[in-house]
């Protein structure tokens, strides 16, 4: 008996994890993720695919998340309003910012065609690996306070993952540097890649006005921009309405490529920007 237990052992391994983290997005589940590899349970809050401004938590979710040890949070007003309900589950949980030393930016869907909405933070933050290296250095510094055992193995991949970043932002800088100022500029339907823009020096023109597709006043507004700025591609995201962005890419002769930013893969969502933009430019 003992042999065909040692042998099923050998088939499916357990995993023994140090302790179980909670976070709300997939992007912060990958970041986690490479730092603790398998030491650690992650289990992260809104699924992929979901839209993260109206998800509900499944209970199993809700189960998972309370035998988390900890939670990071990156302190937007997304994580803020889920909060209260999270705690309402597991009110000891450990609460921990992953944002510390970020330079937030105001969300704004202030448009040059005259929309206007109240400014929150920004909560993509992860769409910037200048962001992601920071979001690193604060969860291994978590990660080392809660379990010094696992401290070789974290501080390894943390410097791992540092060089897979860095190689990113070089290949981010080494375009916008081929790039005229024009060609820097792309059209997304939700305003998700401002930190890229803001840290690597492209420009984001966003089709939603007020959380809501644009009147049709707005698409000729947008049309005009896309014109002027020679833009080629309208990146959609998965969960949001294409309508207003096939408007646009037929009127101005592109297309419309789908692009993920919430996805646990996010850098690839990059590096298609990255690959498009430069394609475009040709």
């Amino acid at each position: 008996m003992k042999q065909v237990v040692a042998f099923l052992l050998l088939l499916f391994p357990l995993t023994v994890y140090s302790f179980t983290a909670a976070v709300t997005l997939s992007p912060y589940a990958k970041i986690l993720s490479k730092i603790a590899g398998d030491r650690i349970s992650v289990v992260t809050l809104v699924p992929n695919g979901a839209d993260p401004h109206t998800f509900e938590p499944k209970p199993s979710t809700l189960r998972d998340f309370s035998r988390a040890s900890i939670y990071f949070t990156d302190g937007s007003g997304l994580d803020k309003n889920w909060l209260p309900r999270f705690k309402g589950v597991h009110s000891t949980i450990k609460i921990v910012s992953l944002d510390e030393g970020i330079q937030w930016k105001k969300e704004k869907t202030v448009h040059s065609h005259g929309s206007h909405s109240q400014e929150t933070l920004d909560p993509h933050l992860w769409t910037s690996p200048k962001n992601v290296k920071i979001i690193a250095s604060n969860m291994l510094n978590v990660l080392l306070k809660l379990d010094s055992a696992g401290r070789n193995l974290y501080k390894k991949n943390y410097e791992l993952y540092l060089k897979e970043l860095d190689l990113l932002s070089k290949e981010i800088e080494t375009l916008a540097k081929s790039l005229s100022e024009k060609e820097k500029t792309f059209m997304v339907f939700h305003p998700s890649f401002g930190y890229f823009a803001r840290d690597y020096g492209f420009k984001q023109l966003c089709i939603e006005s007020e959380g809501k597709e644009p009147k049709p006043r707005d698409l000729q507004h947008l049309i005009q921009e896309a014109k002027a700025a020679n833009v080629k591609t309208v990146f959609v995201m998965p969960s949001f309405s294409r309508r207003a962005a096939e408007t646009i890419a037929k009127s101005i002769q592109g297309k419309v490529e789908v692009i993920d930013p919430l996805a646990y893969e996010f850098e690839s969502s990059l590096r298609i920007l990255l690959q498009t933009l430069k394609r475009n430019a040709k």
